[in-house]
């Protein structure tokens, strides 16, 4: 009779050894051998041929010769005493093996002189933990193989999915295996002697200080776990305990370092994270977990590819793509940089890359540079003065005409690019002029969306010299797009009260105006509300048509944001989105013109996202793979949350047409803000159709533009436009609120030339 020896689920995972020195060693391998199916190995002459040759490195032997030694070898150890036996539950195998010294200078000779003897004895001394056991997994075995370590703690508390399988070493076979099982398996299988404490549950707050400290403090920790409040607790009682920290993120090859052990008091994660606690880190959202992810890693130093698959989260993938190159690559580095640190090199806390495409020199081209300047100038518009109108007969005070200018001012323009410029002339007759430098852009085609805004802007001086009692005289002078000289204001007379004009309540909402992207609970506008704004449209000669229902936005938002994609793609599309966001309060404050990117309202996961489009290479990958669908979540929940979407429309494609479009368009702004309702323009796709239609130079690829041409036919059957009316603006209503901010206006005296 012999003892059964049973194994439960953390031995299934361990080898068992036993050797022939031990008490009981005959009962033992009596159980084991008899188990059925049972696969007994024994090739030990073959191993200690291999130790012989070891302990003989400047002999050569013949195979006679190495026979002879190993006979030899077997005199002197007897066959039966040597060695020790490895029992592998998972494979049920029996093999003989080395001896715990020999076993190890043999399996690891070939190291030498990479690592000496000298480095490979310290090194068994040495305690390696490793949390997260995807990237993880390859940092350990390559550990393993070098034997960098004497002991290993192992923390996962997942099982391996089939989507692992794109970098985890493992098989079908093993789907629903715990990922430590598999990991501990492969080192076992390659050196049954490295000691192996396995976590299942993964590291939680009640083991970190056990995985850290049971059995001596660890002498470095990996951390590739998932879970960012595990991160920051890992690193907390890391650098508690005075323990170095190591993490490899799978882009561009980049190594994270905190020497804890050096630097008591150094900031988690070098402080990237700022104040965030390990609290708010629980329970987050794939989306969330990405606008923390980027907080940590840096924006600006991921790579193209990356960048462009974080537009996609939530998108077309769930989660942070990795490749099994990559995370090979990560686990050579983190065993090579931490072998060193762990042999007392002087390895510096920081991040370093080890970006092969940089290193291979493989894409450096792109297809654009953001920061070239347009080459467009603008005419002295003092050289170009209207003859056609009479001097006024009031001569506003310089206050009085500031005020009025800085009225004007305050009218939203397409980027906030505030395009224009003020001249007053000796006759006392201000002009408005196009400056074209500022305004230049794709989308401004044929300087319509400039149209729009100084429509804007005349209606704002209207009402504001009204209230302030002047009369005053606006002479249309523009005839044809693109031309400079938009419009002429004569001064009649000033009054001691206020002058009585059409829509004279809407003065009072002119220093409230703004743009509010802030998304809300969707409700409906009362009908008499849109009725009024149907009214302000057919007061200028405008069609306005609007869409409440849900199915009708959702329809929409498919157009809008497939435009909004594929105005990134075009070359000056991009350029103008990149310079026309002011991508920091500083740089808000600094240039008082652009998009505020706090004015978009924006989560820190779709900041994130935005920034990534500064890297032209991004687009590029989205161009070449048809991809960039990510681009069009913002357009959707802009979309989905309005009360309801209008399209202004007017019987001619004209600069007159714009003009009065920009009139209508600020009176109707003007009554939503004082009626309590938000005002978003969503028209960039707009000027985009009408650019494709009209323009043979669009910029556009053939496929493209067909496309884009597709989106409009859908647009028009969408609005039944049947008349051939020309699409000049749209906009959204909704209730949201107050603004966080509001868009910052240049100094008057930088729009205004007084002759």
């Amino acid at each position: 009779m012999h003892t059964e020896i049973r194994f439960d689920q953390q031995d299934q995972m361990l080898p068992f050894l036993i050797s022939p020195v031990d008490e009981g060693f005959d009962e033992v391998f009596q159980s084991l051998s008899s188990r059925p199916g049972i696969q007994i190995i024994d090739r030990l002459e073959s191993q200690v041929g291999e130790l012989v040759k070891a302990q003989n490195a400047s002999k050569t032997f013949t195979k006679g010769e190495l026979e002879d030694e190993v006979a030899r070898f077997f005199e002197l150890n007897p066959r039966e005493q040597y060695g020790n036996w490895v029992f592998y539950p998972w494979r049920n195998m029996l093999i003989k093996i080395l001896p715990e010294e020999d076993f190890i200078r043999v399996r690891t000779q070939r190291n030498n002189y990479k690592i000496t003897p000298e480095e490979q004895e310290l090194l068994r001394g040495k305690k390696i933990g490793i949390i997260g056991l995807s990237v993880g997994q390859n940092i350990a075995l390559v550990t393993a193989l070098e034997r960098s370590c004497g002991e290993m703690r192992l923390a996962d508390f997942d099982t391996l999915e089939l989507s692992n399988l794109n970098r985890i070493k493992a098989g079908v076979p093993d789907l629903g295996k715990p990922k430590t099982a598999i990991a501990a398996r492969e080192i076992s299988e390659i050196d049954p002697y490295l000691k192996l404490t396995i976590y299942n549950e993964g590291v939680t707050e009640e083991n970190i200080d056990d995985f850290l400290t049971k059995g001596g403090h660890l002498d470095l920790l990996v951390d590739e776990c998932d879970s960012l409040d595990i991160k920051i607790l890992a690193r907390e009682r890391a650098r508690h305990f005075g323990i170095p920290v190591m993490m490899e993120t799978s882009d561009r090859g980049m190594v994270d370092i905190e020497r804890f052990d050096e630097e008591a008091d150094r900031p988690i994660l070098h402080g990237y994270l700022g104040g965030v606690s390990r609290d708010s880190l629980k329970n987050l959202s794939n989306q969330q977990k990405v606008g923390v992810g980027l907080k940590i890693t840096g924006l600006e130093t991921l790579s193209p590819r990356m960048k462009a698959s974080l537009l996609e989260i939530g998108e077309s993938i769930s989660t942070w793509p990795q490749l099994a190159s990559a995370v090979f690559l990560g686990g050579a580095s983190i065993s090579h940089i931490g072998r060193r640190l762990l042999l007392g090199e002087p390895v510096k806390s920081g991040r370093y890359y080890v970006d092969l495409d940089q290193i291979i020199k493989i894409d450096q081209d792109s297809e654009f540079k953001i920061d070239s300047a347009p080459d467009i100038h603008s005419q002295d518009p003092r050289e170009n003065l209207p003859k056609n109108v009479l001097p006024s007969s009031y001569f506003p005070t310089r206050e009085e005409l500031e005020h009025l200018v800085e009225q004007a001012n305050m009218a939203p323009s397409g980027g906030n690019v505030q395009p224009w410029i003020w001249v007053y002339d000796q006759k006392g007759v201000l002009h408005l002029f196009h400056d074209q430098v500022r305004s230049h852009s794709m989308l401004d085609y044929l300087g319509t969306g400039s149209l729009i805004a100084f429509g804007a802007a005349l209606e704002n001086i209207r009402l504001a010299a009204a209230k302030s009692g002047i009369e005053l005289d606006i002479i249309p002078q523009i005839k044809e797009f693109e031309e400079d000289c938009i419009a002429s204001i004569r001064f009649i007379g000033k009054k001691s009260h206020s002058v009585p004009v059409a829509h004279a309540e809407l003065a009072d909402a002119i220093a409230i105006r703004a743009t509010n992207r802030k998304n809300a609970k969707k409700e409906r506008l009362p009908q008499e509300v849109i009725e009024d704004y149907l009214a302000l449209a057919a007061e200028e000669g405008l069609f306005l048509d609007y869409k409440e229902e849900e199915r009708d936005l959702d329809h929409l938002s498919k157009i809008i944001g497939q435009m909004d994609r594929l105005r990134l793609f075009h070359e000056q599309g991009l350029k103008d989105f990149v310079h026309e966001v002011r991508w920091t309060e500083k740089e808000a404050k600094e240039t008082l013109d652009g998009i505020d990117i706090a004015t978009l309202e924006l989560s820190n996961t779709e900041k994130a996202a935005m920034g990534l489009l500064k890297d032209p290479r991004t687009i590029k990958f989205f161009k070449k793979f048809l991809m960039g669908y990510g681009l069009t979540k913002i357009s959707h929940q802009t979309l989905m949350t309005s009360s309801a979407v209008f399209l202004l429309r007017g019987e001619e494609f004209t600069a007159d047409y714009y003009l009065r479009a920009g009139i209508a368009m600020q009176r109707i702004w003007l009554k939503a803000n004082l009626q309590g309702y938000s005002f978003q323009p969503v028209t960039a796709c707009l000027f985009i159709f009408h650019k494709v239609q009209r323009d043979p130079d669009h910029g556009f690829s053939e496929k493209e533009a067909e496309n884009i041409l597709d989106l409009k036919k859908s647009f028009n059957s969408f609005f039944e436009n049947n008349h051939h009316q020309q699409e000049l603006f749209m906009f959204r209503i909704n209730n949201a609120g107050e603004p966080s901010i509001r868009a910052y206006r240049r100094e008057v005296n930088d729009s205004l030339i007084v002759l």
